[in-house]
């Protein structure tokens, strides 16, 4: 080593020599910052990059080895032959390449240190190379332990220098450069100390050829310039860093997952997509495909912007999802930013109303709607067939009772057992059903014999009193069960359910615990319903309608927020008679839209004059929504009673929706066009669904009771209040509970994050007189 630094410091002309590592360091510096260029680039584009990296590095060694010899003074006069010299320049940018080219494709810290040795092999062979196109007299003699030692350290610290530069951070950036450097100075140096010109003399004139010289120039050039480009992408690059740390810091902030991708491929993902598919491994660098389902992976190309459906492919299987995609800068390029949210919980509440909306929740039995489109399509299958078919309504005995003695509880456990024993002993020959409480009906099939449903009714009997009770505290079942048939007994299923019904309610008449056959005796009882008609269609001009009110309260702040308007009717000889009663007649009989009309303008003028403008909600029909002129008749009354748009709503069920949804929604748009509000009422109870939910934007869901009393009795009706509740979030749609007579059901949908309530704890329907207090002062 000695010779090295003799020959260093007196054969060398130092002020020369500090210009070489000058031209050195700024290649190096150069090379390195655009090799990291190089690598955040793919294609073509990066083939660019690693060339000009390779030029830089390369015109480096050469100008290094080259200003080098100018300081050189080997004691005789020397030349350079001009193709070996250019040669070697090929050489150097050549070999340097495919280092380079190698540390960029390459993914271990085997393959980095592999390329680094790559390199100081070029700078070894450009030096020797070089030392070749030397022209003097005699023969250089060389050292073979420093040429040996020479191209090892070339490669050692070269292999060290792209190591380093594995890293994009100020270490990489600034230690690479200066490795390079010392690996192309300290070969240098080396195989200069290995060379020995005593045995040399002048063959040429003494002097630089001019050609060296501008060469030389030109490569200071070339390399000042990539310097300096280097330079600027070195501040871009950090800028662009800078900037992806900063948007990494966002997404990360972020709620949804949220992926980076360019041509397919992830370049970058944020904390909650790792959390969402379960795992915490970086996924940049792998096909989007791999996560995405391929149908949604094209939607999101053919509809950027556009919210698309997919699948998440998660450790343990796969979810669903909802994806968006946005264009972007990213690290300097253009590219897809997709926003993943998983919809499971909404997809989970969802699959409660589709159920909801078809089947009971309670017994698990098709509810009153699936039992309609059966009987229908049975009737209909018998008609064209020339068969008969059977409709079996069953009622619970002093089902009231076991509610009061045993609870609620036991109710519910009652009505499961029912539901039970339907299934297991009609499935196969018909379809049971739950239509309300406690009332269930079986269609049966197609047949021409009709002693089948007399056989039913026997077995469901005989099965309803061997039925052994869970515990001590369940109650035993008894029901009546009343028969009728198509074609005999009725010509429609609206008919054959009446007089089913009308069989049924001879069987408790008779002694309960019995089954009875629709007679024609029994229009008797159609016969009392046609006086209770005619004496209905006279009941507002005579006085006998009223309206009660119920309020309804805002759970977060306590306040009375409006009162919903129930008709009440006092007949002088029936008394009060039930609104479950007369609603029926008056829709049969075609009086539902008089006594309507006649609850609308009540309401509206009495609300008119309260003092503080509390809303006012109101029932309506099926007829009055399919009534062309009904949207005329609410404006006609506002104008009449001075009542604001804003203040009134109407509360519509499935059953006005269902008939013609194209003529109901066309009205409730002009309705809600005037100012008024829509709400839905009694949803969950088999007469709401998905599907009139997105026809029309509902003001407010308006949740059945039978879920909030026994919430904490029936698991599925908790869980059903729950999505509900969801689903009204993401729908934007607050719920009113209905119903709530207990301390429990208000913790409860306040919990659950429900808007409204009204019910008996609140205060029972009563004429508004009665809340003159409530409307200035908090709900108690």
């Amino acid at each position: 080593m000695q010779v090295v630094i003799d020959t260093l410091l007196h054969n060398h002309d130092l002020a020369l020599v500090a210009v070489a590592a000058l031209l050195c360091a700024l290649s190096s510096f150069a090379g390195i910052s655009l090799l990291h260029h190089a690598r955040r680039t793919t294609g073509r584009l990066q083939l660019v990059w690693l060339g000009v990296a390779a030029v830089s590095v390369g015109f480096g060694i050469w100008a290094t080895h080259f200003v080098a010899m100018l300081a050189f003074h080997p004691g005789v006069a020397v030349g350079y032959d001009l193709p070996t010299t250019l040669a070697s320049l090929s050489l150097a940018i050549a070999i340097v390449g495919g280092g380079l080219w190698f540390a960029t494709i390459g993914t271990s810290t085997g393959d980095s240190i592999l390329a680094g040795g790559v390199v100081g092999l070029g700078i070894s062979v450009m030096h020797y190379t070089g030392m070749a196109a030397v022209i003097v007299g005699g023969s250089i003699v060389w050292d073979g332990n420093l040429v040996a030692l020479s191209i090892l350290t070339g490669m050692a610290l070269g292999a060290a220098a792209l190591w380093l530069a594995r890293a994009s951070t100020l270490r990489g950036r600034v230690g690479a450069p200066i490795l390079l450097t010392l690996a192309i100075c300290a070969m240098h140096f080396t195989a200069m100390g290995a060379a020995g010109f005593a045995d040399c003399y002048a063959i040429v004139a003494e002097g630089t050829p001019t050609w060296l010289w501008l060469v030389l120039s030109l490569a200071s050039t070339i390399i000042l310039g990539l310097a300096m480009g280097g330079t600027l992408l070195d501040l871009r690059d950090r800028r662009h860093s800078a900037e992806s740390v900063r948007m990494r810091e966002l997404a990360d902030a972020a709620v949804e997952g949220i992926v980076i991708v360019r041509q397919g491929i992830i370049s970058a993902t944020n904390r909650s997509f790792r959390q969402l598919v379960g795992s915490e491994a970086d996924a940049s660098g792998q096909p989007l495909l791999g996560f995405l389902d391929a149908e949604a992976c094209g939607a999101l190309e053919r509809s950027p912007n556009a919210t698309i459906e997919g699948r998440l492919r998660v450790a343990g299987g796969d979810i669903p999802v909802e994806a968006v995609a946005h264009e972007i800068e990213f690290q300097g390029v253009r590219q897809r930013a997709i926003a993943i949210r998983d919809v499971s919980t909404r997809k989970q509440a969802e699959e409660h109303i589709r159920f909801l909306a078809h089947h009971d929740a309670l017994t698990g039995l098709p509810n009153r709607v699936s039992f309609g489109r059966r009987l229908n399509e049975t009737i209909d299958r018998a008609r064209s067939d020339g068969q008969s078919c059977s409709v079996l309504c069953l009622d619970l005995d002093k089902f009231k009772e076991v509610n009061d003695l045993y609870g609620h509880a036991a109710g519910d456990a009652l009505l499961r057992r029912v539901g039970l024993i339907l299934q297991r002993e009609v499935a196969e020959i018909g379809y049971p059903a739950r239509l309300s409480g406690d009332e269930f009906a079986v269609v049966l099939n197609a047949t021409e014999n009709l002693d089948a449903a007399n056989r039913v009714a026997q077995r469901l009997l005989q099965a309803f009193a061997h039925d052994v009770a869970d515990t001590a505290d369940d109650a035993s079942i008894s029901a009546s069960i009343g028969i009728a048939s198509f074609p005999g007994d009725a010509e429609s299923a609206e008919q054959l359910m009446s007089a089913a019904d009308m069989a049924l309610y001879r069987a408790k008449q008779d002694g309960r615990g019995a089954y009875r056959l629709f007679e024609a005796t029994m229009n008797d009882e159609l016969r009392d319903r046609r006086l209770v008609a005619n004496d209905l269609a006279n009941a507002a001009d005579a006085g006998q309608l009223d309206l009660a009110y119920q309020p309804q309260v805002d759970l977060i702040t306590g306040d009375v927020t409006g009162f919903e308007a129930l008709i009440r009717w006092r007949h002088p000889e029936r008394g009060e008679v039930p609104p479950g009663i007369f609603i029926p007649i008056a829709e049969e009989n075609g009086l539902i839209l008089g006594i309507g009309e006649w609850v609308l303008r009540t309401a509206c003028a009495e609300a008119a004059g309260w003092r503080v403008p509390l809303s006012i909600s109101v029932n309506v029909s099926a007829a009055q929504i399919h009534n062309p002129a009904f949207a005329r008749l609410i404006h006609e009354v506002l104008i009449e009673t001075g009542l604001s748009p804003a203040r009134l709503e109407i509360e519509v069920t499935e059953t006005a929706l269902v008939r013609d949804l194209v003529r109901a929604v066309t009205t409730l748009r002009q309705v809600r066009g005037l100012g008024v509000r829509v709400a839905i009422d009694d949803f969950g109870t088999g007469h709401s669904s998905l599907t009139h939910l997105s026809a029309f934007p509902f003001s407010r869901i308006k949740l059945d009771q039978s879920f909030v009393r026994t919430f904490d009795r029936n698991p599925q009706s908790a869980a059903i209040v729950h999505a509900v509740v969801e689903l009204g979030r993401y729908l934007g749609t607050p719920v009113v509970a209905e119903g709530v007579e207990r301390r429990e059901e208000l913790a409860f949908l306040r919990a659950e994050g429900c808007a409204t309530a009204q019910g008996f704890l609140f205060g029972y329907p009563a004429p508004i007189g009665t809340f003159v207090g409530l409307q200035v002062r908090k709900a108690s």
